[in-house]
């Protein structure tokens, strides 16, 4: 006869506890050693978990890779109704995890990953659509409808206007945004979309 009995708390806070310490160590080995040298074998080690585990919750390592920096980036927060504060709320989160420890040289990792493998890519395409690409969108329609911004806006350029100085910096010059970043390109973006 099959057991019924529910699982424990102390077996879901068990498994909780062990994803944590994967994501965690696969924030160290990305990085310690980026995407190309990445080693399932080292975040097994670190995190003390078999690699049958890792790869039953992450049969794309790249997704996995992509789930770890992606945790490093806070919720967006709401704030009022002022254009530029809106508009860099959507990157201020960006900005902030690249400043966190070693963030930048995540995100880097995952921008590789997400470049060099399918999975990833979808994953990290999805993100940015749903936390930039679509509000962005919402915003913009909003304020060209009051004549803020130009209603022939083009929201892939705007998209790449508001974040292609943070692939730059991270992916080229290998460092975190700086102070105030967000405020500085939301309102450049608004600037450059004037009627």
């Amino acid at each position: 006869m099959p057991d019924t009995k529910p699982k424990s708390k102390k077996g879901q806070r068990s498994s909780e506890q062990s994803r944590a310490a994967i994501l965690q160590a696969t924030r160290e080995e990305m990085a310690e050693h980026g995407w190309r040298k990445f080693s399932v074998d080292k975040v097994s080690r670190k995190a003390k978990a078999s690699k049958q585990t890792i790869y039953r919750w992450w049969p794309a390592i790249g997704n996995m890779c992509i789930e770890a920096a992606l945790d490093l980036v806070p919720e967006a927060s709401k704030l009022g109704r002022d254009p530029v504060e809106r508009i860099s709320a959507l990157i201020q989160p960006l900005e902030d995890a690249t400043r966190q420890g070693s963030g930048h040289a995540v995100l880097r990792a995952a921008m590789i990953a997400a470049s060099d493998d399918k999975d990833a890519g979808e994953t990290w395409r999805t993100w940015l659509k749903d936390h930039i690409r679509a509000p962005l969108r919402l915003i913009l329609a909003e304020i060209a409808a009051k004549k803020v911004v130009r209603r022939d806006f083009d929201l892939d350029q705007a998209v790449d206007f508001l974040t292609g100085q943070i692939w730059a910096r991270v992916m080229i010059m290998r460092a975190p945004l700086p102070e105030r970043f967000s405020q500085t390109q939301a309102a450049a973006l608004i600037k450059s979309l004037a009627p």
